[in-house]
């Protein structure tokens, strides 16, 4: 992942338009007090990290060709 920069909630209210543009290419932690409040990202980025979180589920709802799968990689030698 690339290098994260940091900006003040007061440096974001200010000038909005450069720590907009730096995360099109990495995350901008945005502080509040000197301590990290959110985060500003690409929508790129947040579309995939929401795509990404949408294929998680629970153990008990793990599709049955998941299963198998995982079966099939256990009995494998070793």
């Amino acid at each position: 992942m690339p290098e994260q920069t940091t900006a003040t909630a007061g440096e974001l209210v200010r000038q909005f338009t450069h720590p907009s543009d730096l995360a099109l290419s990495q995350p901008v932690m945005v502080t509040r007090n000197g301590r990290p409040r959110s985060v500003l990202l690409s929508f790129e980025e947040y579309e995939r990290l929401k795509r990404r979180d949408q294929q998680a589920f629970l153990a008990a709802d793990t599709p049955e060709r998941f299963l198998s799968a995982i079966e099939e990689l256990a009995n494998l030698p070793e």
